[in-house]
């Protein structure tokens, strides 16, 4: 199924996804964001994506944690316009031996958005006139 964006007004637009919506962007320049801006929201999809990953790992271990919280920071380029550096700082109470560390880690590097930035991807942009 794809992933549905249309203008709402302005520079304010919708992105639906079976059944679900979020609104980005703004009415005008300058104006307040409706929710996170773009690359807010690439950068929240990356973090997502990898804490899905270490829930899913520390579930499957049977490790028991207080908590997991994801901190994403990320470094720019200017000419073009881009990220070009993310860096995941995970904090998680919990226990680990260093084979837990590392396999969590290794979890952590297999989410579906990450291995979709280091590897890329080629994109086409079509227009159709109505």
């Amino acid at each position: 199924m794809p992933v549905k964006v249309t203008q709402i007004r302005g520079r304010q637009f919708k992105a639906e996804y079976d059944g679900v919506e979020i609104v980005s962007g703004r009415v005008r320049e300058g104006g307040p964001y409706a929710g996170m801006s773009p690359g807010a929201l690439m950068t929240s999809a990356l973090g997502l994506c990898t804490g899905m990953h270490v829930a899913a790992y520390l579930e499957r271990e049977g490790i028991e944690h207080g908590g997991l919280e994801i901190t994403i920071g990320s470094k720019r380029d200017r000419d073009p316009p881009r990220a070009v550096e993310f860096t995941l700082n995970i904090a998680l109470r919990a226990e680990l031996d260093e084979r837990q560390r590392s396999s969590l880690l290794e979890e952590a590097n297999r989410c579906y958005v990450g291995n979709t930035m280091r590897g890329g991807p080629k994109i086409n942009v079509n227009l159709e006139m109505e």
